[in-house]
């Protein structure tokens, strides 16, 4: 597959925040080294969407180098989109959970597209 845009949910920013909140509280310089983290494996799922595998249904995961967090994204027609930054360090029902919710999101945004 060829590289195509990346956007985002909105409601990923709290799932940063909160990363960043948790690795500054173990590093001075902790959300900056998260940061960095996530703006590689963006890059990587921009340049090759198909690059990592599908975790939970149609939701494909990227575990964060060094990190407990992992990006949850789902590639559509012409735009990946990331929709969760989730600790890892949770049960495997929980996160599934997560992503249903977020699943909802997903529709609206789409809808919302196809409304403009």
């Amino acid at each position: 597959m060829k590289s195509q845009p990346v956007e985002y949910l909105e409601r990923i920013e709290d799932d940063l925040l909160q990363a960043f909140d948790f690795y500054d509280s173990w590093l001075a310089d902790g959300a900056e080294k998260f940061t960095e983290k996530f703006d590689d494996a963006i890059r990587w799922i921009e340049w090759n969407p198909e690059l990592y595998p599908k975790k939970y249904r149609f939701y494909r995961r990227v575990i964060l180098q060094r990190s407990y967090y992992a990006v949850y994204y789902v590639i559509e027609e012409r735009v990946t989109t990331v929709v969760a930054v989730l600790d890892m360090r949770q049960e495997p029902k929980r996160i599934r959970q997560m992503l249903e919710a977020r699943r909802k999101l997903l529709r609206a945004k789409r809808n919302q597209k196809w409304r403009r």
